[in-house]
């Protein structure tokens, strides 16, 4: 009788088709601009339930029947998808590299047969589905432990005047201006002084060098200093590539950490991931030698070429480098956590690198990278008025937090 009950266990995956009815026909999957299409050619009076699982999106059907196996694609929004037969029902595994949530990473729609009476259901995948719904009223911020004292934040629109920055759909220097005008807006209506280092498409110099020292010696006397930018990369890569990061400046050897998205509701202070600035050699001076960035970013040309020693802005020591280096990190672990919270984006982690604005601060200072220019889904984001309202909300609500449960007293 045991090995009885054991065949009647395995026997739903022996039967044939010829009990089940018929297989329902293959998958089809198709590469477009900025995502990832896939298929599925059902019968007309078939029901389904799809469940956004983080690195899966699970495609329940009931009543229908499936060739199990496992088949690779590997796209940058598909890598592969499982087909499995549980009784009465099939299921579909997308296996989603960029991630899907119940906001994002994924769009459907159910269409008419090609020919036939019957039905498709059809999964579109990108990391650049995101929230861009309105951005609802959320209470006013209000500081409680850090009450009664006055900040005071530099935002920095990156690149302006004869620089553009990364080119796309849309300008990087004007993307960037209007996602610092809102952080402002943002910041402004919590009560913080609000420096900008530009309010138009222009820049302090023509020359690259003049215009960034000048730049970086608006944050003398601030609290912090918060750069806006856009990024790009190389087209063979442009489909791929999407979602938001945030620098600060900080030991070459860093590893990239990946903070969760925050909600927006009023919580707790979320945990900040460990600094690994014990590892630093504090007595020595900062390297002036670039090292690779994550291939994802496609840096501007002062980035990759750093300014010469000679004629640097020296920072007034407000504190020492170390303890800057390790608030700023700290400071770029709330803002990419509040700014994916606000728009379910792809979360590219907190990264350390040596851009000029955020190595000769003297506060703490981060870079914010707003998403992709060069994907073809992600650039048309950056033009939508409602998206900017998330990021910049997020940016903003991100400085809010950080001032009001990580800067110091003093």
């Amino acid at each position: 009788m045991r090995h009885l009950s054991r065949l009647w266990f395995f026997l739903p995956a022996l039967l044939s088709s010829s009990v089940w009815g018929q297989n329902l026909p293959p998958i089809r999957v198709g590469d477009q601009p900025g995502f990832t299409r896939v298929v599925l050619d059902l019968p007309k009076e078939a029901t389904y339930t799809i469940e956004p699982l983080g690195a899966a999106l699970r495609v329940t059907l009931p009543d229908q029947q499936v060739e199990p196996g496992i088949h690779f694609v590997s796209q940058p929004e598909l890598a592969g998808y499982v087909l499995e037969q549980h009784e009465d029902k099939a299921v579909l595994i997308l296996l989603t590299p960029q991630g899907v949530t119940p906001r994002s990473g994924y769009r459907t729609m159910t269409l008419a047969a090609l020919q036939g009476d019957g039905q498709r259901l059809v999964i579109d995948l990108s990391g650049a589905f995101v929230d861009t719904s309105p951005l609802p009223a959320f209470p006013e911020f209000r500081f409680v432990k850090a009450g009664g004292r006055r900040f005071a934040v530099v935002v920095d629109a990156g690149h302006g005047g004869p620089d553009p920055g990364a080119m796309g759909p849309v300008v990087e220097k004007a993307v960037n201006l209007e996602v610092a005008l809102r952080v402002r807006r943002f910041l402004q209506n919590a009560g913080v002084d609000v420096t900008m280092t530009r309010e138009s498409d222009a820049a302090f110099s023509s020359d690259k060098r003049t215009d960034l020292t000048q730049r970086v010696a608006l944050a003398e006397g601030k609290d912090l200093f918060v750069s806006i930018h856009a990024n790009a990369t190389v087209p063979a890569r442009a489909d791929g590539w999407c979602g938001l990061e945030v620098y600060y400046f900080g030991p070459s050897s860093a590893r990239p950490f990946f903070p969760p998205p925050a909600p927006l509701a009023p919580t707790p202070p979320i945990a900040v991931a460990p600094s690994p600035l014990d590892a630093l050699a504090a007595a020595q001076p900062p390297s002036t030698q670039v090292e690779p960035l994550d291939p994802g970013t496609q840096p501007s040309l002062e980035d990759v070429n750093p300014i010469p020693p000679q004629n640097l802005p020296t920072p007034t020591p407000q504190m020492n480098s170390a303890r800057r280096m390790e608030l700023s990190r700290t400071l770029a672990s709330r803002v990419l956590s509040y700014t994916l919270g606000a728009t379910a984006a792809v979360n590219r982690g907190v990264r350390s690198a040596d851009y000029f604005v955020i190595r000769y601060t003297s506060v703490p200072a981060i870079l914010v990278e707003v998403g992709y220019l060069s994907h073809p889904l992600e650039s048309q984001n950056l033009r939508n008025p409602h998206y900017l309202d998330r990021i910049s909300y997020g940016v903003a609500r991100g400085v809010l937090e950080y001032l009001e449960n990580d800067h110091p007293l003093q």
